[in-house]
This record gives structure tokens, sequence and C-alpha cells, in this order.
């Protein structure tokens, strides 16, 4: 019984979250593995929801793309730790 409770709230968790929110839009963000991932992930699903729950009337995408994770730096020295995934961001704004 215990397994099924924590399966199912497994599958509820968001892939997206709201990095930056303003009076008239924001920014999600959501990871992805490869350029394959961008449209049909769960994640985009995610954030789309969340520009459409910020924005009832719609939504207008300003400006969407790959986000560093860490400076160059950091990545150089930190590569093998920090992981593989990548983070998409979509700037939007409400209509």
């Amino acid at each position: 019984m215990l397994l099924a409770i924590v399966l199912c709230c497994a599958g509820c968790g968001h892939q997206a979250n709201m990095r930056q929110e303003t009076a008239s839009g924001g920014l999600v963000t959501f990871p992805v593995q490869s350029e394959a991932d961008i449209l049909s992930s769960a994640g985009r699903r995610d954030a789309l929801g969340l520009m459409q729950d910020k924005c009832p009337d719609g939504v207008r995408i300003v400006k969407e793309g790959e986000l560093p994770k860490v400076s160059k730096a950091a990545d150089r020295a930190w590569g093998p730790q920090i992981g593989t995934d990548r983070i998409w961001g979509i700037q939007f704004a409400c209509k």
C-alpha cells in the first residue's frame, strides 16, 4: 500500500518552476536532456501550465532558450558532479 502511494505521488511532481515573476509575466524553467526533449517533455507541459495559471487570458512568449546552470569556471571545476541536465527557460508576458 505504501509503495502505491509513493509511486502515485512521484508522478505528481512538477518539473518546471517560476524562476522570476513580475506583475505581467515572468520566466519559467525546466530541465532538458537533449534538444529532442524541449518540445515534448513533461517539464515543458508543466511550464506551459504555470504560464497559463499566471496569465489566464493568454500568454505571449518573449524569448526562450537554454540557460547556463553555473559559470563556465565552475562548470570546468565541478562538471562531473553537476550532472547532464540542461535548463531551458521561457520568458513570457501576459496578454
